[in-house]
């Protein structure tokens, strides 16, 4: 009966039972980090993202009209206006 109770700790291996501090916890995480492969996949999976984005968000907008341009009207001059402003007002004075 006893084989067929066997414990978990029972079936560990010996390496399992080494005790990891901080610092391989950060030199394994840097590594991780640093492999080309992680950072290829980062940078498409970012690609990927921005992309499903503009796909969601797109709306298409309505073309503008082409408008002719119109001949411009030539503007009356301002200076004889003034000049007709000035001798208005000397005539009531």
């Amino acid at each position: 009966m006893r084989f067929l109770c066997l414990r978990y700790n029972d079936l560990r291996k010996k390496s399992d039972r080494i005790n990891m501090g901080i610092k391989d916890y950060v030199s394994m995480s840097l590594a991780v980090l640093k492999d080309i492969r992680v950072i290829a996949t980062v940078i498409v999976m970012l690609l990927v993202i921005e992309f499903a984005h503009f796909i969601t968000s797109y709306r298409k907008r309505a073309k503008k009209p082409k408008v002719k341009k119109a001949a411009a009207a030539k503007a009356p001059k301002a200076a004889p206006e003034k000049s007709e402003e000035k001798s208005e007002e000397a005539a009531s004075e």
